[in-house]
């Protein structure tokens, strides 16, 4: 019998342990002013009403408190939201980040990477096309920071494209190497923020405000440059650029040198 107790205890000790992934905020949010230690950057592409400041609130699937996988993305329609019309280059971007606990000691590798997408597809995975990818390793205990990742992509007709940007980190629940929150407000924002999180069972991004946050608005800023696109020579066998073509006075000293140049021919053979 007492064999019989100590297996249920232990059993019961192994179940608390495992936990699995679920949608929560910061156990333990920051306790430092909203918005301290964020760059005094000019907003480039926003859709955030505050591009500047960073406040608590956030949530992210986790177990425990441990990172599980987790995409934070934003759809940014450049031609019908911001007026361009022409090729537009990401250079960098700028995103928000409310925590990080770095357990292992290891760093936290977080990736941002741009996307493009057909105007008016569906908001999945299967419609996305990447672009570029940056992962920077994060330190410990940062707290409502907007940080800058450098990294590329080009859209090259915003009429026909829109641009994504995902900000990402990997499933550690199985190791428990680190636990890590985007950075974001309730301020106000002009398109949903969205979630993508496999072990959350959510597939495909999804509106943030449809799982139950509406007040949680990811703090993104896109900082790009707008630029025509180059435009190839014309061909002058096609149609392109006009052939060089002579004027009046320049044909008549054309055929003046053809009737010296016969004269002096004649003369010769005479």
């Amino acid at each position: 019998m007492r064999k019989l107790f100590v297996v249920a205890v232990v059993l019961v000790a192994l179940t608390g342990m495992v936990q699995a992934a679920e949608i929560t905020l910061n156990p333990n949010p920051p306790t430092i002013p909203s918005g301290e230690n964020t760059p005094n950057r000019a907003p480039n592409i926003t859709q955030s009403v505050d591009p500047n400041t960073v406040a608590t609130g956030s949530i992210a699937c986790t177990a425990g408190g441990v990172a599980s996988d987790n995409e934070f993305l934003r759809r940014f329609f450049l031609n019908a939201d911001h007026g361009i019309t022409i090729q537009y280059t990401v250079t960098s971007v700028d995103a928000g980040i409310e925590s990080t606990t770095d357990v292992a000691g290891n760093g936290i590798p977080v990736t941002v990477t741009t996307y493009s997408i057909a105007n008016g597809a569906a908001f999945t995975y299967a419609n996305m096309t990447s672009m570029d990818a940056n992962t920077v390793t994060l330190p410990d205990a940062i707290d409502l920071q907007i940080l800058n990742w450098v990294v590329g992509g080009v859209i090259l007709d915003p009429s026909a494209d829109d641009l994504i940007i995902g900000l990402s980190w990997a499933d550690v629940t199985d190791t428990g190497d680190y636990g890590i929150w985007p950075g974001s407000n309730a301020a106000g924002q002009t398109q949903p923020s969205y979630l993508a999180s496999v072990g959350c069972g959510i597939a495909d991004p999804m509106d943030i405000a449809g799982i139950g946050f509406p007040d949680m608005h990811l703090v993104f800023t896109v900082n790009g440059d707008e630029a025509a696109q180059p435009t190839a020579t014309p061909d002058p066998g096609a149609g392109g650029a006009p052939i060089p073509t002579m004027n009046r006075w320049g044909m008549l000293a054309m055929i003046g040198m053809l009737l010296g140049i016969a004269v002096l021919v004649i003369i010769r053979r005479k």
